[in-house]
């Protein structure tokens, strides 16, 4: 058991080093940032306690899935098997539980450590025998397999918003547009094969018009629902709506480009810094757009030309 936790470990070590960061450095900026969003999320949301504990419960849902498990089931013996399916989910679930408890919220983080074990005693078959509808069929990939590997982050984002309805709070509203525009970001922060961006009969600005427009409209499309019900309960804070969407494109734009400026290498530091700095000084973007737009089109002329 003590070997299987130290192999994860030294994955994780491993992925830092990829991303150019030192182990330390990495462990110490996911404190400070689990730390400010903790901070944030109870200090403006009313019922946080609530979503920072499905928050935690849907991140250790993931250690459930069937094949997973049954990787570990072959490999060890069922006590062994038991012990580290415990310990790992309550690992997982560790800084969702101090949170709740430094906030007072001793009984929801009895209920997520109480979950999280028996969560640790059920499979989740993530193989579905249907394919989950998407608006997205005409362009794959980011968005159809973005979407199908996350609904269960936009359903939680819908329970945020009846929420906010219900309990007539609109921070709570528009933290879950938020939720909607930060997760169609994160689909494109993988980077592809560069045999995906060779087929496009494009060059290197239309393949970028391309990425951008089609992003835009699916951004819209899945925040769609979400603005329509907040302008209708929450009239009176549109100008809000239309900065947060407004902003969301921006970054979505920011993103694709930052993407392809260091295409076909994946998202380096000093990237990942200057996105990060940027999404706390939107300023910024004034300089970084122009600056990712034209080294993008410099890497992709080698492979669109």
């Amino acid at each position: 058991m003590r070997s299987y936790f130290a192999l994860q470990c030294r994955l994780l070590n491993r992925q830092f080093i990829d991303f150019g960061l030192h182990p330390i450095l990495g462990y110490l900026l996911m404190v400070i940032l689990f730390t400010g969003f903790s901070a944030y999320l109870f200090y403006n949301v009313v019922y946080a306690a609530y979503v920072y504990g499905i928050l935690g419960l849907s991140i250790a849902s993931l250690l459930s899935e069937s094949g997973r498990v049954g990787f570990l089931k072959q490999h060890f013996t069922t006590l062994e098997f038991q012990k580290i399916r415990g310990l790992e989910n309550i690992l997982v679930v560790l800084s969702f539980i101090i949170g709740l408890v430094i906030n007072h919220q001793w009984l929801i983080a009895f209920g997520v450590l109480a979950v999280a074990l028996l969560m640790s005693l059920s499979t989740v078959d993530r193989n579905l025998n249907f394919t989950i509808p998407t608006p997205f069929y005409r362009y794959p990939f980011e968005f159809v397999t973005g979407f199908r590997k996350n609904y269960p982050v936009i359903l939680l984002a819908g329970f945020v918003l009846t929420m906010a309805v219900l309990y007539d709070n609109a921070n709570l509203g528009l933290f879950s547009l938020a939720v909607v525009l930060l997760l169609c970001l994160s689909f494109y922060m993988h980077t592809e094969t560069a045999y995906l961006v060779w087929i496009y009969a494009m060059t290197p600005f239309q393949f970028l018009v391309h990425k951008v427009t089609i992003a835009i409209i699916y951004t819209a499309l899945m925040s769609l629902s979400f603005i329509v019900v907040l302008l209708i309960f929450f009239t009176g804070h549109a100008g809000f709506i239309a900065l947060l969407f407004g902003l969301g494109l921006i970054y979505q734009l920011a993103a694709i480009l930052g993407k392809y400026a260091f295409f076909p290498a994946s998202i380096n530091l000093p990237q990942g810094i200057m996105m990060a700095v940027a999404f706390w000084f939107p300023p910024l973007l004034l300089i970084l757009i122009p600056y990712f737009y034209s080294r993008a089109i410099r890497q992709l002329k080698p492979i669109l030309a």
